[in-house]
């Protein structure tokens, strides 16, 4: 249940109405989002300040007060760039908050309480003040995908490789810290990259993917290694990931996977698809509930920061309604490479979106 808070401010001439994100990741700007009302017949001049407090203790965390400026009767839909520049003090020493003027909220429950100032005379006075509630939940960490966890590698210079966080779209400089430790016997994964010394600590990696450099202490064949992705955005941390577990061998028995009789990989309607690996095919399971005709989709290489669309044509295979399972031989198509992520979209007509992540593979590599 949603809960308001109204400030019974004697003879109001401004409205507050708090247009807040109520969960979710949440940025400093969406805290400005509302409508201020002027019910006066005048113009009336003043400044709007937000304040963020901890919803269990009631403690402020922080504020932010904007621009002064003048407001007609009737109502003005606000944004923070119409606040600009909103100055943000840090109230609360238990939290830690992205500086930047677009930097992430801290997860947990929270009010918010908006007031509007009046000037009038030299004199500054409350006379609205609206407060709502908001719970700002975690990122979708960095997912993991090179090493596999609990794989066995032959190579002393492994590659590592991961996907970036989600939602990407809120982030506008993304760099990694990769962390490589050994487990020591009796240890778990997550102790030993929290306890250990690390082997590698590499710093403010751009690409989501790094080669195992010759300068750090070699891997030992038949030891156990963890490795973890720190996700920074402007230096900030903001996600990891989960810890993971490879072993160096010396020799790997090759197996010989038959590819087309791999699992058909289910489409999923959600931010944070699943991780799956293609060997020389395509193959996705999506249920047609929208009883769309045709296909739209959209393919895109993540491998690297530069995301490139990948062309495909699907205008050839047959749509159906209800369950659609989809084999496509990409054994010798150019556009896939070996070693390289996808992600895959589609949209139907309700508007919904619908993705797989996966690696793709050649058989003969």
């Amino acid at each position: 249940m949603i809960l308001f808070l109204s400030a019974a401010l004697c003879h109001a001439q401004i409205i507050v109405t708090p247009q807040l994100q109520k969960a979710g990741v949440v940025q400093k700007p969406q805290l400005w989002n509302m409508v201020i009302t002027n019910t006066d017949a005048a113009s009336i001049s003043g400044h709007i300040e937000v304040v963020l407090g901890d919803n269990v203790t009631g403690q402020p965390v922080l504020s932010g007060v904007g621009k002064v400026f003048s407001i007609a009767p009737g109502s003005l839909q606000i944004n923070a760039a119409m606040m600009d520049p909103i100055q943000y003090t840090q109230l609360n020493a238990n939290y830690v908050i992205d500086p930047s003027p677009t930097g992430f909220l801290p997860i947990g429950n929270f009010s918010v309480c908006i007031s509007f100032y009046r000037h009038l005379h030299d004199g500054i006075s409350q006379i609205a003040e609206e407060c709502d509630f908001i719970e700002v939940e975690p990122l979708g960490p960095p997912q993991l995908t090179l090493p596999w966890d609990e794989s066995e590698e032959i190579s002393k210079t492994p590659t590592f490789s991961w996907l970036p966080p989600t939602p990407a779209s809120f982030f506008t400089m993304l760099n990694y810290d990769l962390d490589v430790a050994e487990i020591l016997p009796g240890q778990s994964a997550a102790d030993a990259i929290q306890q250990n010394i690390p082997l590698l600590h590499q710093l403010n990696i751009i690409p989501v993917s790094f080669l195992y450099p010759v300068s750090a202490p070699a891997l030992e064949y038949d030891k156990q290694y963890a490795w973890r992705i720190t996700a920074k955005n402007n230096g900030i941390v903001v996600s990891q990931s989960e810890t993971w577990v490879f072993t160096l061998k010396q020799e790997l028995t090759k197996i010989d996977i038959k590819t087309n009789t791999l699992p058909y990989t289910k489409l999923v309607n959600s931010e944070q698809p699943g991780y799956s690996v293609q060997m020389d095919y395509l193959k996705f399971e999506y249920t047609n509930d929208a009883n769309d005709s045709t296909w739209n989709i959209a393919m895109y290489d993540v491998t690297t920061s530069a995301i490139d669309t990948v062309a495909m044509r699907w205008d050839t295979i047959a749509m159906k309604y209800g369950q659609n399972l989809v084999n496509i031989d990409l054994k010798n198509a150019p556009s896939f490479a070996p070693g390289h992520f996808y992600l895959m979209e589609l949209k139907n007509q309700w508007g919904q979106s619908w993705r797989l992540r996966f690696e793709f593979r050649r058989s003969e590599d």
